[in-house]
């Protein structure tokens, strides 16, 4: 599962032209896991705009900022029927910018890695995600979780079982999915079903703690 990725600023910066926006005065850490904030695109009153949302899902029911179970990635498998995502998933989407993702091997030849999966640019994914409101601050945390979907063939040969959702990265299709307005869960199902795997390069990030 997608559980760290980095989001240079040099390639991100670079990427905005297709949405006509500028990076503007915000930051965050290049590499991001879960609970730190990470830049997304969303739809505003029909224009694109740039946020910082927190990496890992908080539902909006949810009575704890950081619920017991992982909600960095949701699967499209089970996104219609978990309450954690059925309701983010029909009303608020969002784009995550990726440069790199980072994920253990325990099989095959790089077995015992973390294994950093790279692009020659940076590329976005489709996410979902969710306001929460703190009941002790009176705070609203955004907050997302990266679609996932079985891996294509350079991912699963390397030794991972699966992979972010990869829209062909052009504009109509980001449109598409950030354009909620008289569309439906069987509408979404099958725009994400567009997937298709992007030339990666990878390197070996660092090796797996040993267990035990």
């Amino acid at each position: 599962m997608c559980a760290q990725f980095q989001v240079e600023q040099i390639k991100f910066r670079k990427s905005l032209a297709i949405f006509s926006l500028e990076l503007g005065n915000i930051h965050w850490r290049e590499r991001i896991l879960p609970h730190l904030k990470s830049p997304v695109i969303i739809s505003k009153n029909k224009r694109f705009t740039l946020e910082l949302f927190n990496f890992s899902l908080i539902p909006s029911w949810s009575k704890v900022k950081k619920p017991k179970f992982s909600t960095h990635n949701a699967r499209i498998e089970t996104v219609l029927t978990k309450p954690t995502w059925k309701k983010p998933f029909l009303l608020n989407h969002c784009l995550v910018p990726i440069t790199d993702f980072i994920e253990p091997i325990y099989e095959g030849k790089y077995a015992g890695n973390m294994i950093k999966f790279s692009f020659s640019e940076c590329i976005f994914v489709p996410a979902i995600y969710d306001e929460w409101l703190d009941p002790t601050t009176g705070e609203v945390i955004e907050s997302f979780s990266i679609l996932t979907t079985t891996p294509g063939s350079f991912i699963e040969e390397i030794g991972h079982d699966r992979s972010p959702i990869f829209l062909p990265q052009k504009i109509e299709y980001f449109t598409n999915w950030l354009s909620i307005d008289n569309r439906d869960n069987k509408y979404f199902i099958k725009l994400l079903n567009s997937h298709v795997e992007p030339p990666m390069m990878i390197s070996i990030d660092r090796k797996l703690k040993k267990k035990g």
